[in-house]
C-alpha cells in the first residue's frame, strides 16, 4: 500500500515568541541582502536540493521516520530563506534525488503558507518522479530545474524563467559543476558552513 501522510495542524517554528523574534533578527537582514542581490541581477528562480541542504542531515531519500520526525532536521536558514524569497517574487523549487515526495511537501507546508507554489522534482535516472521531454541537459539537477520551470511558467502567465535567471543551491559539488557548464549560477552549500551561503549569494555576478 503506497505511503500516505495523514493532514495534521502546522507546527510552531519555535518555542517561543521571544525566539521566534531572536531567529527573525538573526537572519532577516543578511536573507534581505541576499536576496536583494538575486533581485539587482534579475534572477527569478531559486532551485534548492533537499537532502543536507534544506535539512541538516542527508536521508538517503529512505527516511523511515515520520515526516514529523524530519522536521526538527530543517536548517533554520531555510524556514526564513524560502519565505523571504517567495514575498520577494522570487520562485522556488525543490530539486532532489530523493522521491520521498509527501515527506517533502510535508516539511514545505511547515516552513511557508505559501508551499503549494513550489514544484517538488524528485529522483534519479529511471526512478525519477517527473517526465521531462525537453532537449536540455540530463546531468545533475538539469532536468529537475528544467521540468520545475517549465511548471511555474505554465502556472504563471508571462513569467520566463531562463538558465541565466536561475541559481541552483546544491551541497553536491558534481550537481554545481553540470549547472555551471549548462550557463546556470550554483552555489555549493558547504553542510559544515551553511551560514556561507547568505555570502555567497551576496557575491553573485
Amino acid at each position: 500500500m503506497p505511503f500516505r501522510l495523514k493532514k495534521v495542524s502546522k507546527e510552531p517554528k519555535m518555542d517561543s515568541v521571544e525566539e521566534q523574534r531572536e531567529e527573525s533578527d538573526t537572519w532577516g537582514k543578511p536573507i534581505q541582502k541576499a536576496l536583494q542581490k538575486c533581485k539587482e541581477l534579475e534572477i527569478n528562480f531559486l532551485a534548492l536540493d533537499f537532502d543536507q541542504t534544506i535539512l541538516e542531515i542527508h536521508t538517503g531519500g529512505h527516511w523511515k521516520g515520520t515526516a514529523r520526525e524530519l522536521l526538527p532536521h530543517v536548517r533554520p536558514m531555510f524556514r526564513h530563506l524560502i519565505p523571504a524569497a517567495l514575498d520577494k517574487g522570487i520562485h522556488v523549487a525543490v530539486v532532489t534525488f530523493s522521491g520521498q515526495i509527501d515527506t517533502i511537501r510535508y516539511i514545505l507546508d511547515q516552513v511557508t503558507d505559501r508551499a503549494a507554489e513550489i514544484p517538488i522534482r524528485g529522483g534519479f535516472g529511471g526512478h525519477k518522479t517527473f517526465n521531462y521531454e525537453g532537449s536540455g541537459s540530463l546531468a545533475g539537477k538539469q532536468a529537475h530545474m528544467a521540468s520545475a520551470a517549465e511548471e511555474l511558467e505554465a502556472r504563471n502567465k508571462g513569467l520566463r524563467l531562463k538558465r541565466a535567471s536561475t541559481v541552483l543551491i546544491d551541497d553536491d559539488k558534481t550537481n554545481i559543476r553540470h549547472a555551471l557548464e549548462n550557463g546556470v549560477r550554483a552555489i555549493w552549500l558547504d553542510p559544515q558552513n551553511p551560514l556561507q551561503l547568505l555570502k555567497d549569494m551576496q557575491r553573485l555576478v
